[in-house]
């Protein structure tokens, strides 16, 4: 939605994950393998206001996005022998906010229109920002293991082209980082796309 320069976006997103996982014990003269099918599912929504300004040849967009993302995942029992693990099932929830501001500009190269894109922004997350799940061995005490804990405040960068190979068919570079909380999170996408 639209006004003026003013753009207001959202969106929802549900993922579903199948999970297998097997595993080897092995000390001191024993030896065991366990294996586990269990499910998990990810709802994500979001909100987003910006703002776009033109500056000649180069586009502006400051924004502020919320975002909300919930993960389930299902408890399971592990097949094996006395090492086998039960686990609850457990949930996740975090918000994000990502305060920004997004650039682009146009340009021509070797007669391929293409564009150059690129974010700065800083992002803060509240919530169940370290993940955790609770254990047991059969006839044991229940613990519980903490997971990679998410940044409670990280910068975020992208950065990309796009360019224009034909009407029909586009090609996308693009570089995602998060700096933040002595984590670093990157990432590098080749995109091809091609409309029939």
């Amino acid at each position: 939605t639209n006004w003026g320069a003013i753009a207001f976006r959202t969106g929802a997103a549900y993922s579903w994950s199948s999970i297998s996982t097997k595993r080897s014990v092995a000390f001191n003269g024993f030896t065991d393998g366990l294996s586990a099918d269990y499910d998990a599912g990810t709802a994500q929504i979001f909100g987003e206001l910006a703002y776009k300004a033109n500056a000649g040849q180069f586009k502006f967009e400051p924004f502020a996005n919320l975002a909300y993302v919930s993960v389930h995942t299902d408890g399971f029992t592990e097949d094996g022998g006395d090492a086998a693990l039960t686990s609850a099932g457990t949930s996740t929830d975090a918000t994000f906010t990502t305060l920004g501001l997004r650039g682009s500009t146009d340009f021509a190269l070797g007669g391929i229109n293409a564009t150059a894109r690129g974010m700065l922004g800083w992002r803060h997350a509240f919530g169940d920002v370290t993940p955790t799940s609770t254990f047991a061995f059969a006839g044991g005490d229940a613990f519980t293991i903490a997971g990679v804990p998410i940044a409670r405040d990280a910068a975020v960068i992208e950065a990309g082209f796009d360019f224009n190979l034909a009407s029909n068919a586009k090609l996308g570079l693009s570089y995602s980082g998060q700096f933040g909380g002595g984590t670093v999170d990157q990432g590098a996408k080749v995109d091809l796309g091609i409309k029939f």
